[in-house]
């Protein structure tokens, strides 16, 4: 798959989940040197909403995700835990893969907070070239005002291939701007 028709996809998906009645939703980007993530959040209701990423490293080519995940926000903390779908167009392989994970948090002032977010998928959820899927990202993140936050993340990749043990696609920190509509 293209990068181009990666990007139709995730925009075709973000414009036809946005038509919904939707809470809150929000679009993040992310770089560094070596490696740019896309992202978006969509609310569909009370506790359920739609999040996909687009990582594309120098390196090691991209991977494509979007995932459903039931959320929590209590105040100070919040949880999402969920599944998504990832594809995969790495430089030793391609696949396909469903992850399973969440992400935890906690609000230490109403601007500031922290979060880690952890998925997984074993051997017998990855399609193609992917044997196993871990993904990593701790972020600090800094609400500039109610639409727009900064963060600071490091997101730390992995995927075992057929053909390799295990290739790292990103273990790297990436400074961000995420805005809320």
């Amino acid at each position: 798959m293209s990068l181009k028709k990666s990007f139709v996809i995730t925009a075709g998906l973000l414009a036809s989940l946005t038509s919904f009645s939707s809470a809150a939703s929000n679009v993040s980007l992310a770089f560094n040197n070596d490696n740019i993530v896309l992202g978006y959040d969509v609310e569909l209701q009370e506790a359920l909403k739609v999040k996909g990423d687009y990582l594309q490293t120098i390196d090691n080519g991209y991977t494509l995700d979007t995932g459903i995940y039931a959320f929590q926000d209590a105040g100070a903390t919040f949880f999402e835990l969920g599944a998504k779908g990832l594809r995969m167009d790495n430089d030793n392989g391609d696949g396909y893969a469903l992850a399973f994970g969440g992400l935890g948090g906690l609000r230490l002032t109403e601007e500031f907070s922290l979060e880690a977010e952890f998925h997984y998928s074993p051997e017998i959820l990855a399609f193609g070239d992917t044997e196993n899927y871990t993904e990593w990202v701790f972020r600090a993140k800094y609400a500039l005002m109610p639409t727009a936050s900064l963060f600071v993340e490091y997101n730390h990749t992995t995927v075992e291939y057929d053909n390799m043990p295990e290739e790292r696609l990103t273990a790297d920190i990436l400074f961000g701007l995420a805005w809320v509509f």
